[in-house]
């Protein structure tokens, strides 16, 4: 069984080591915001909000099985090393033994380290499992009283918390902090055997560690990809829209909070029909893989593109009014979203809605606002071509000033 453990284990590194040195590398998974680099294995401070959460869950759930690990053998083993019998309390390792329950009663419950500290540090309750397995093998170690069943006890208690932090996906430094108190408690030199009683625990976990910490790195990139399988749209490269309603939601508790102001933009690209119908559906795929790079890389790092359905595209502006919010949609849209065959710009109708300024309680409202709006403009734009090409039987000003119209006047932005 620990020998087909190490297999394991070795299979992942493995793994990590191909995904590094880029034989595993694929345009598709690589595209987007989500996109694997070096610097996401090593350390990165604030991951993309979709890879944040989902790390937070399986880390916080991993660390709760952990806990969950320690309360059941802590409380099953006496019966077997017969720390229940007379004298219970006069052990060092029982009061340990004790102290150690109680931190993992507290991780399971969700009340060892506040929600605050949990969405930063997500990885702190589990950090505080195995500090608390460490003490309480070293503290046994010094005892008198404890049993070499005692120790052996421990000893799987660890390997087991070793094996959880592997299934963690952990960038480099985090897996660092993680393993640093069992480290600190080989280097002290605590010994004590494993069931077998021919391997010392010392050289169990040397071989574990480096490997855990391997399977860790191999489970942040296996969350990378799912999470980019999940949430970016294969062909424009920007988000989804299951994953947008979710960073939508998570924008507005975050504003609502904050008492800041957010923007959605909701874009429609216009006559993209006709375009579709006249040069077909790989043409029409080509114009929307362009217009998807373009928003994505002329917006902001922290604003959201989303592809919302067919060619309608959705883009969250945190921290930006109305105002504000029009100057940046006239300064991305107005060089056109992706360059059509007859050498024009794409054009598109756009509608804003804003949190505080439209005075909205739900993220749908903002999205169902913004839509009416962008209807209202591309409606106008309508109306407005149809009197500059004298086809509604009104007389238009002057022809010049017809021609005179730029390109760019295609784009139509309500803000009533």
């Amino acid at each position: 069984m620990f020998s087909g453990l190490l297999w394991l284990l070795r299979i992942d590194e493995l793994e990590l080591f191909r995904v590094l040195s880029g034989s595993e590398k694929d345009s598709g998974r690589f595209a987007g915001i989500l996109r694997c680099r070096y610097r996401d294995f090593l350390y990165t401070p604030r991951h993309a909000e979709l890879l944040h959460l989902r790390r937070k869950e399986s880390v916080q759930l991993t660390a709760r099985f952990a806990a969950l690990f320690t309360i059941v053998l802590l409380l099953v083993v006496p019966l077997w090393d017969g720390a229940y019998g007379a004298g219970f309390w006069q052990s060092q390792t029982v009061i340990m033994r004790f102290l150690v329950v109680v931190v993992a009663i507290a991780v399971l419950l969700n009340r060892a380290v506040s929600s605050k500290w949990r969405r930063r540090l997500p990885y702190l309750p589990m950090l505080l499992v195995v500090i608390a397995a460490t003490l309480l093998c070293g503290f046994s170690g010094s005892d008198l009283n404890a049993n070499t069943r005692m120790l052996t006890a421990h000893s799987f208690l660890l390997m087991g918390i070793v094996v959880l932090v592997a299934i963690m996906p952990l960038t480099l430094v985090e897996a660092g902090v993680m393993v640093s108190p069992i480290l600190m408690l080989l280097v002290l030199g605590a010994r004590g055997p494993v069931a077998s009683g021919y391997v010392p625990l010392e050289m169990v976990l040397f071989v574990l560690l480096p490997l855990s910490v391997m399977a860790a790195l191999v489970q942040l990139y296996r969350t990378i990809v799912a999470a980019q399988e999940i949430a970016i749209d294969p062909l424009t490269g920007v988000y989804t829209r299951a994953f947008g309603m979710e960073m939508l939601s998570l924008n507005f508790e975050t504003a609502y909070r904050k008492r800041s102001p957010l923007t959605v933009a909701f874009i429609d690209l216009d006559d993209f029909k006709k375009i579709n119908d006249k040069f077909g559906h790989d043409y029409g795929d080509r114009i929307l893989r362009e217009v998807g790079i373009n928003l994505s890389q002329r917006f902001r790092r922290s604003d959201l593109v989303i592809r919302w359905g067919g060619e309608e595209f959705l883009v969250i502006l945190p921290d930006l009014t109305l105002e504000r919010a029009d100057e940046v949609i006239q300064r991305v849209m107005s060089p056109g979203l992706a360059e059509l065959a007859n050498g024009r710009g794409q054009q598109a109708s756009c509608g804003l809605a804003e949190r505080v300024e439209d005075a909205i309680s739900q993220p749908h409202n903002l999205i169902d606002l913004a839509d009416q709006r962008m209807y209202d403009a591309k409606k106008r734009r309508d109306r407005e071509q149809i009197v500059a090409e004298g086809l509604s039987g009104r007389r238009t000003s002057s022809a010049s000033k017809a021609k005179a119209r730029p390109d760019s006047a295609a784009l139509n932005q309500s803000l009533n």
